[in-house]
């Protein structure tokens, strides 16, 4: 076989898949932190455009999309075993409990005071 020096589709998907599910564990593992778009593209060494495609073809959902559900997903998980609201937000990277609140009801349809009840 002869290498032409140009990365085949399958060898480029495979490059793309892994580096995905670093940017995926990065997200689970910073929560709290900046997860902007720009931020994260330019921690993993890609253009914003190129990390919004290629993660949108790959988990069939947005990277703002996932980055949210992660966060909520972890929201729910502190307000059950008691957390305060103020110490669930700052945990999740909300920068106000407006957004936060909003943000929650749109994923689970209540606000974050019905599950503390």
């Amino acid at each position: 076989m002869h290498y032409d020096g140009k990365i085949q589709d399958s060898e480029k998907s495979f490059y793309y898949t892994s580096r995905i599910e670093r940017i995926m564990e990065y997200v689970l593992a910073n929560l709290a932190e900046d997860l902007s778009i720009g931020t994260v593209a330019e921690k993993f060494d890609l253009n914003k455009n190129t990390l919004r495609h290629i993660f949108k073809k790959q988990q069939d959902e947005s990277y703002h999309d996932y980055v949210e559900r992660m966060r909520m997903d972890q929201a729910f998980q502190l307000l059950i075993e008691g957390k305060w609201v103020k110490e669930v937000i700052a945990a999740t990277g909300y920068k106000n409990r407006s957004t936060f609140n909003n943000a929650f009801k749109k994923r689970f349809n209540h606000t974050p005071g019905f599950f503390k009840k």
